[in-house]
């Protein structure tokens, strides 16, 4: 049994998933974490870049429900008992020289089976509307969680979740996995909706490469950023490394760069999905 059943098998059984009661919570709940926007910014960039066949498309399964919002519900339910599961669908382990095609995977699957999944579901015209609003919702949310490069991390640390830091000085515990997820990102004091805006500048030539790679190359495109991400020289790495200025002016364009890359990607797959005769 290859990857992709043994995932087929885990997301097989839905009737008990409490969708729709923690779908209200999340699109009620005004008071979302800042965790949250990296993954507003590459929807919102999305929306910039499908057109309006697969805007209609997408409407007709969401409603006037935000696209953004639905892409942060699978942050919001995978500490559920109903989907424990989903924890390991964020992220893959792959040490520094180890290659992907000899990858050990885990059973319980990953972030580039959970995309082959997914993606798949969104294309089968018999896939029922909440379980579409489920695809997409994890669809959204996979593809910018393998651009941040910690999301294809080493084992050893947790994808940088078991390095402490200090950040900037202050007192407040972090670890890596964190700077890299939201805290380079909050020092520009913009709402995701200002921030997509700010990023969304691709030329036609970048649009068209990047839209025409696939998950594994994102991957492997992350795992190559890794030694930027550990490199905090001039600091020297002790217990509780501290984020200085200097890392963060160093490695933010890295992350607005991957932001952008996700959105124009999501938009290209999207756009595959739902206006195939537009491609």
């Amino acid at each position: 049994m290859t990857i992709l059943d043994t995932f087929k098998t885990l997301v097989a059984v839905r009737s008990l998933r409490p969708f729709l009661a923690v779908w209200i919570i999340l699109c009620s709940n005004p008071a979302l974490s800042f965790g949250a926007d990296g993954h507003r910014i590459v929807v919102n960039i999305a929306e910039n870049h499908i057109s309006p066949n697969t805007a209609s498309a997408l409407g007709a399964i969401i409603g006037d429900a935000d696209l953004d919002l639905l892409s942060l519900w699978p942050d919001k339910i995978r500490h559920l008992p109903a989907w424990k599961q989903s924890k390991y669908w964020h992220y893959i382990n792959i040490d520094d020289r180890e290659p992907f095609n000899n990858l050990k995977r885990n059973s319980d699957g990953d972030v580039l089976a959970a995309l082959e999944h997914f993606y798949a579901e969104l294309q089968d015209p018999q896939l029922g509307n909440k379980q579409k609003i489920e695809a997409l919702a994890f669809f959204m949310h996979f593809v910018a969680d393998i651009h941040q490069p910690l999301h294809v991390g080493r084992r050893d640390d947790r994808g940088g979740n078991s390095i402490e830091v200090k950040w900037l000085h202050q007192p407040t515990r972090a670890n890596l996995h964190q700077v890299w997820d939201s805290l380079i990102l909050k020092q520009e004091n913009k709402t995701p909706l200002e921030y997509s805006q700010r990023l969304d500048r691709a030329h036609a030539g970048q649009i068209t490469r990047w839209q025409q790679s696939h998950f594994l190359q994102w991957a492997k495109e992350s795992k190559a950023l890794r030694n930027q991400v550990y490199n905090f020289s001039p600091e020297i790495q002790r217990k509780r490394t501290t984020i200085s200025p200097a890392y963060i002016e160093r490695n933010k364009p890295i992350i607005e760069q991957r932001l952008l890359m996700a959105g124009i990607r999501l938009a290209g797959y999207l756009n595959r999905i739902f206006d195939p005769s537009g491609q």
